[in-house]
């Protein structure tokens, strides 16, 4: 029985602490350790009768959103492999279930997973930055469309899998008391700093944006940490001036992309913009114009779809359709590149209802935290935690930023990883309080 304990210990306690890394090698090994949490979750639940990870208005919200898929998908059935990712949606939810039991049953308190997280990101710091001065990084993936992009070669995720990893490192480092109000480490604040840094130099924008949403959140939230997060900014401002003067090349000058291309994109200056396409008010595009294209091309799709829309990859298979694309093949895409005109899309105002919702809850849970820690005369390491995890989450729904589909495998992952740890506080408090 204790060597069933340990070996259980050893895949899924540190197997959920190196998921990120799992996500960097590739969605096969994530998803391979996905349905193996997802089944020691059932097994155990169902065999010790502990029926609370089922009962309960979480899994039940998960189970509507998850029936709004199925439905649509059924509805729109156009073939198996535009189908099996909206059929076995279920297992995405289910995967964050998984993570509240595995956090109940094995303790946090353990500094080999810290040391993981800090080696994970100083070598991807390391690597982003010799890509960015030398042009390729260690294993010879050379830069691509004037972004750094690391160990993910073609795939240019280097900033969202920091952005969505940076959140589960620091809840670690809480629980492990290795950060605190009064515990201000300088070698891992300069260490966070680069992270910000290397999503700054990836060049995504998106990625950008919600790092800046990610921290101020937090310091909305918690007074706790606030110490931290402004030395974090200072040492990242210092590292966004300096640093890219060192490199002789203007190609890859990551404040062009942030901001001017950003601008030229939003007001439509310079000679790639075609002019059939209108602005809002003659003024702007919504983000850029191939984004302004797409959400035309969701637009005409909904009003065919209202209520269940027209399934998981409905933008990706009607997008091209003669009935909704646009002069000169304008707009078509794998999907809507954000994540509220995809889930309208595809989930009709069923689906839309439900996210609008878990976005309400989600800015509730905030001020409820924050009254929560203000009214607290200590750190109090797992409400804290607990504010991260929701500010991971609020990221992840911001809506008023382009986004990669929700349905994608990884990102869905990744959507859903902090909402595992979210549960495992939120439920743990309560019942302590009770």
């Amino acid at each position: 029985m204790n060597s069933e304990i340990s070996f259980s210990k050893i895949i899924f306690k540190y197997g959920l602490a190196v998921f990120p890394l799992l996500l960097l090698t590739g969605p096969l090994i994530a998803e391979l350790f996905l349905i193996l949490a997802i089944c020691f979750f059932c097994y155990y639940s169902i065999k010790d009768k502990n029926y609370r990870f089922f009962n309960n208005k979480y899994f039940i919200f998960f189970g509507i959103f998850y029936f709004s898929v199925f439905f649509s998908t059924i509805i729109n059935f156009y073939n198996f492999d535009l189908a099996k990712g909206g059929l076995t949606f279920f297992r995405i939810p289910l995967f964050a279930f998984s993570i509240w039991f595995i956090l109940e049953k094995f303790k946090f308190n353990d500094k080999k997973i810290v040391t993981f997280y800090l080696i994970l990101f100083a070598v991807i710091i390391f690597d982003s930055l010799f890509q960015y001065y030398f042009g390729k990084n260690l294993l010879g993936h050379e830069i691509k469309y004037a972004r750094i992009s690391s160990f993910f070669g073609d795939e240019l995720i280097l900033g969202g899998f920091i952005l969505r990893t940076l959140p589960i490192f620091l809840i670690y480092l809480v629980m492990n008391e290795m950060l605190s109000e009064k515990r201000i480490n300088i070698y891992l604040s300069i260490l966070i700093s680069l992270a910000c840094f290397v999503i700054y130099i990836s060049g995504e924008r998106t990625s950008f944006v919600l790092l800046f949403l990610f921290f101020f959140t937090l310091l909305f939230i918690t007074k706790y940490l606030r110490k931290f997060i402004i030395l974090v900014m200072i040492i990242f401002a210092a590292f966004s001036v300096i640093l890219p003067n060192l490199i002789n090349s203007k190609d890859i000058y990551p404040a062009s992309r942030m901001f001017k291309k950003t601008y030229d994109q939003i007001l439509g200056v310079g000679d790639n913009y075609v002019k059939h396409k209108k602005k809002i008010a003659d003024k702007v595009y919504i983000f850029s114009q191939d984004h302004q294209g797409h959400y035309i091309i969701s637009y005409n799709i909904f009003k065919d779809h209202m209520i269940f829309g027209a399934g998981v990859k409905g933008f990706r298979h009607l997008s091209a359709n003669k009935n909704y694309i646009l002069e000169k093949n304008q707009g078509w895409s794998t999907h809507p590149h954000n994540t509220y005109v995809e889930i309208l899309v595809s989930n009709g105002l069923v689906g839309f209802s439900l996210l609008i919702l878990a976005l309400f809850f989600i800015i509730k849970e905030i001020f409820v935290c924050r009254k929560k820690i203000k009214s607290q005369n200590k750190f109090e390491k797992y409400e804290i935690s607990k504010a991260i995890a929701i500010s991971a989450i609020f990221i992840n729904i911001w809506p008023l930023v382009p986004s990669g589909s929700f349905y994608n495998n990884w990102l869905s992952m990744f959507y859903f990883y902090p909402i595992g740890f979210y549960l495992y506080f939120k439920l743990r408090n309560e019942k302590k309080i009770n």
